[in-house]
């Protein structure tokens, strides 16, 4: 019997973070933690997994806080003992230019898609390294290479395309692969969360973007972009490392 792989995903109550958990549970080769800041789309979450929330441990802790890093660690190590994949994908999006963009939401921004990226690596390596075949997958946008929207998060995910590259060549020596994943525009809460969109005035422009993609369509978390993921994840893919996967519908053409 195959020996199931542990996977951390963060951002796991919501968007690709969720819809990664749900794919992941179908291909049942794998242990699956969903880490989270806070409960709010917790019970959200557990009634869209259904009986299958039963096989996800939920844990909950601020990525960009070193301290909740140590507690994280602290509770993998005591569980399993090893991590063998990381999914970055917690992050945050507020609109606006460098006329618009405040400060604090500069600063948010970054902490969150870019700073907590980096921390929790760096405080989960150790249980890392003993992983087997171990993949870091963070989710990173077409937005790292096209300017548009918001200027922060624009900012952070060009910092992820290179922190990915960054990591990948340092830890190939352990045997460690970090890629990134980079959508184009996915129907997920992040706008509704930043308070950018109502719910309906952001299907209204989820619909209005369609026409812009060569696939006639916007993404789905977990039909489009999971896939992906579990492919860097899984051991088909062992001698990828440092790249970045443009999945975006035909957007960049």
């Amino acid at each position: 019997m195959i020996e199931k792989k542990v996977i951390l995903i963060t951002g796991g109550t919501s968007g690709i973070g969720l819809g990664t958990i749900e794919y992941l549970l179908e291909q049942e080769n794998y242990e699956v933690i969903s880490l989270s800041r806070g409960d709010k789309n917790l019970s959200m979450a557990k009634e869209k997994l259904g009986d299958k929330a039963n096989k996800v441990i939920f844990l909950q802790g601020d990525i960009s806080n070193e301290e909740d890093c140590k507690k994280i660690y602290n509770e993998i190590d005591s569980r399993y003992g090893k991590l063998d994949g990381l999914v970055n994908s917690a992050g945050i999006i507020k609109l606006g230019g460098i006329e618009e963009q405040t400060l604090e939401e500069w600063n948010n921004s970054i902490n969150i898609n870019l700073t907590g990226i980096f921390l929790l690596t760096k405080t989960l390596l150790p249980l890392l390294k003993k992983g087997i075949n171990t993949s870091v997958v963070n989710i990173s946008s077409m937005s790292s290479e096209r300017a548009g929207g918001s200027i922060a998060y624009c900012a952070s995910k060009a910092g992820v395309d290179m922190l990915t590259k960054y990591m990948g060549q340092e830890l190939g020596k352990y045997n460690i692969r970090v890629n990134s994943v980079n959508p184009a525009a996915v129907y997920t809460n992040i706008y509704v969360a930043s308070g950018d969109y109502t719910q309906e005035g952001y299907d209204k422009w989820s619909k209005d973007k369609e026409k812009l993609y060569p696939l006639g369509r916007i993404g789905d978390a977990k039909k489009d972009i999971a896939p992906t993921i579990e492919f860097l994840l899984s051991d088909k893919s062992l001698w990828t490392t440092g790249a970045i996967y443009l999945v975006d519908g035909g957007k960049s053409i």
